[in-house]
C-alpha cells in the first residue's frame, strides 16, 4: 500500500511533483485525473506529511492506493 497527496476539495485533484531531497514550496502541479505514472507513491503517512509540508501545502488528504 502507498499514499498519494490530493486536494480536500469536493472534486479531488492530485498533486504532481518530483519526490526527492530537493522538495521546494510551490513546486507542484495539480492534475484533474489521477494517473499513477505521474504522481509519487509514498510508503507511509509520515513521509507523505513531510512531502506536503516541504511543498508548502496548507491542506491535503492522504489517499491509500
Amino acid at each position: 500500500m502507498a499514499y498519494v497527496l490530493a486536494t480536500t476539495e469536493e472534486k479531488v485533484r492530485w498533486y504532481k511533483y518530483k519526490y526527492d531531497q530537493n522538495l521546494k514550496e510551490g513546486d507542484f502541479e495539480l492534475l484533474e485525473v489521477l494517473d499513477l505514472r505521474e504522481v509519487p507513491r509514498l510508503g507511509d503517512k509520515a513521509t507523505a506529511k513531510d512531502a506536503a509540508k516541504a511543498l508548502g501545502l496548507k491542506t491535503w488528504r492522504y489517499v491509500k492506493i
